[in-house]
């Protein structure tokens, strides 16, 4: 029985998912640095910030791709001439035209790459997706704070407890108040 090799994806579409995996990795670290900075730094929401460290992630990336894409057509070329063509097994020749299909695509993921972090508007919707997590995230960890703050009216230490709980419960509430402004508005606060 002979099996054929599915061909492989067209290499258009393997840059396409390539770079969505790009920017959603991106998106992730401006989202993870819009987090510290607003809850460790106490930093003022700045778009302009993070549209830098986007774009400064997007190069780191397609930098990587340049140097994958060198790797493989090394590989390529080391594997090309360790014998004649003719005498390599047909692994062996897949492999060569593997290698130059995976260099073609890193070097247009770090074309692709480039373009997106010279592209305002693209790095602008990075950016703003990346706050809308931040936001979203640091809500859902004040509102399980509060739930964890819950205590049943029955526990002894009810009454004791009641004015620091109060207390802790006005901050947490001017907090998602704060964030829910912001979140409308497109700002952010160090309150948070």
């Amino acid at each position: 029985m002979t099996h054929s090799k599915a061909a492989p994806p067209p290499v258009r579409r393997i840059v396409d998912e390539g770079l969505l995996i790009a920017i959603s990795a991106v998106r992730m670290a401006v989202k993870n640095a819009i987090i510290v900075g607003a809850l460790r730094e106490h930093n003022d929401y700045d778009p302009a910030r993070y549209a830098r460290a986007a774009q400064h992630e997007l190069h780191v990336l397609a930098r990587q791709n340049e140097e994958y894409g060198k790797r493989v057509r090394g590989l390529r070329k080391v594997l090309a001439r360790s014998g004649r063509v003719h005498l390599l097994t047909e692994d062996e020749r897949a492999d060569i035209s593997q290698f130059a299909l995976r260099r073609r695509v890193h070097k247009k993921l770090a074309l692709a790459l480039d373009a997106v972090a010279a592209d305002d508007a693209q790095v602008a919707r990075i950016v703003e997706d990346a706050r809308q997590a931040a936001s979203a995230e640091i809500r859902d960890a004040v509102s399980a704070r509060l739930i964890r703050l819950a205590i049943d009216r029955r526990d002894p230490d009810y009454e004791e407890r009641r004015a620091e709980r109060i207390e802790v419960f006005k901050l947490v509430n001017l907090a998602l108040l704060k964030a829910a402004h912001s979140a409308r508005n497109g700002t952010a606060h160090n309150e948070y």
